[in-house]
């Protein structure tokens, strides 16, 4: 299971990173597990997928999609 879901990873990461938060990305971080799971089980993703994540954030969801799919692309628009 990724890390970064886990809110204390994401805090750290946050302010290791010093993020400086932009409304208009409309950012918003995934925290809660089971959001995820069910994020997954829907998308049927297997080792045979590529998946093009737009707007990876910290890479909570990226993480996740690692695992599961053959090839993972993400494409972030905030350059910090």
């Amino acid at each position: 299971m990724a890390k970064l879901v886990d809110s204390k990873e994401t805090i750290a990461v946050l302010q290791k990173t010093n993020f400086q938060f932009k409304k208009q990305f409309g950012q918003n971080f995934l925290i809660d597990s089971s959001v995820l799971e069910h994020i997954l089980s829907f998308s049927e993703i297997n080792k045979d997928d590529l998946v093009i994540e737009i707007g990876p954030g910290i890479g909570t969801l990226t993480e996740a999609l690692c695992e599961r799919a053959g090839f993972v692309v993400a494409i972030e628009i905030d350059d910090k």
